[in-house]
């Protein structure tokens, strides 16, 4: 079989896309997976929240054992929004955002990081389901 190659790189996507991207993966993963009330999905319903619950607190338990109070403050404020005062903004929206957000380039490289750590981890099938 011939292929040919025209030089051609998409390149990565820009102002949170990427992490976009994840979280749509994390939420079309969750939304085939079997319940599992601990996780955010009971009898075929989904709550993006408990999801995203689970993915943010784990980072800023992390980032203020680590002495980066920016960080786990950043994430906390995220955190204790609530969904039902109508006082957060869609996750999506959140992630596109932190481009913007008030922290030095390093913590912001960081965020990103440790964010697409965790939504790759999520976003990936896993090879057996487990409910705790």
């Amino acid at each position: 079989m011939t292929t040919l190659n025209f030089g051609f790189t998409a390149p990565a996507p820009s102002g949170g896309a990427d992490l976009v991207a994840l979280w749509q993966r994390v939420l079309f993963n969750a939304e085939n997976a079997p319940a599992c009330p601990c996780h955010g999905i009971v009898a075929g319903r989904l709550n993006p929240d408990a999801i995203e619950a689970n993915m943010l607190a784990p980072l800023r338990s992390r980032f203020r054992d680590a002495g980066r109070r920016e960080l786990a403050d950043f994430l906390e404020r995220r955190l204790r929004k609530s969904p039902f005062a109508g006082l957060r903004q869609p996750f999506e929206t959140w992630l596109r955002g932190i481009g913007e957000a008030k922290l030095d380039e390093d913590s912001r490289r960081e965020l990103n990081e440790a964010l697409r750590t965790s939504l790759k981890y999520y976003a990936e099938t896993q090879a057996e389901f487990v409910c705790e």
